[in-house]
């Protein structure tokens, strides 16, 4: 598969009807993977440290656990991990309270998508109430008829986990559903579900595993809403 040029929708719709579209939330329908960037590098440089950007694009779409062992082994077992996430967490809570924007188009799909009756959830390895709380406060909480959360599964992404136990919680059967993300490790999730699965990249550019992972990799989130609409009947 080739990625798209940024006016580009795949001419041919998705492989299925579209019966519900689930959606990652950091990177995908909020513009938070740059305040987590800003953030935690300001917090390792308080300690001395530098968090290069090759560094935090291991750290994107995965939960904190798996981050927590990236870091020690790249700064070694003596760095202070609990001081670092405390100032990181203070710094990224100060700015997305104080508005963190929409990835673009995001707001637009999704009421287009809720106008014409499609389900629509979230799938997020953010734990509860964090998950919540930034949706309620972007004014978007009320779009989902549920939310998936870190703190809902024992697996996070990238395994399934989180996509099935939504595709569940909607009555539907996974294949029949979208999955909408921005990293590699959520589009692996996503994929292993088996929805049909839509990479938007964010800060980490396609590569040649994830354009053949996806079903399609689209630019932004209006080519989204418009493949979407070439496979559904109710758009």
């Amino acid at each position: 598969m080739t990625a798209l040029a940024p006016s580009a929708v795949p001419l041919a719709p998705l492989p299925r009807a579209v019966a519900a579209v689930v959606f990652d939330m950091d990177g995908t329908l909020l513009d938070t993977e740059a305040v987590h960037r800003v953030t935690m590098q300001a917090a390792a440089d308080a300690l001395g440290h530098t968090l290069s950007d090759a560094l935090f694009r291991e750290l994107v779409g995965v939960h904190r656990d798996v981050n927590t062992q990236t870091l020690l082994a790249h700064f070694g077992p003596d760095f202070p991990m609990e001081e670092f996430y405390r100032d990181g967490d203070a710094r990224f809570d100060a700015m997305w309270r104080a508005g963190v924007p929409f990835r673009p188009g995001a707001r637009e799909l999704l009421e287009t998508l809720k106008a014409a009756g499609l389900p629509l959830a979230v799938a997020t390895s953010t734990a509860s109430p964090f998950a919540e709380e930034r949706l309620a406060h972007s004014g978007i909480l009320d779009f989902f008829a549920t939310v998936v959360t870190r703190s809902d599964v024992t697996r996070p992404k990238p395994d399934a986990e989180p996509y099935l136990l939504a595709a569940a919680r909607l009555g539907l059967d996974p294949r029949d559903c979208v999955a909408v993300e921005d990293s590699p490790n959520g589009l692996r999730a996503g994929a292993a579900a088996g929805m049909m699965a839509l990479l938007v990249p964010d800060l980490i550019p396609p590569t040649a595993e994830t354009e053949a992972l996806a079903t399609a990799v689209l630019p932004d989130l209006a080519a989204v809403g418009a493949l979407i609409g070439r496979s559904s009947h109710r758009i």
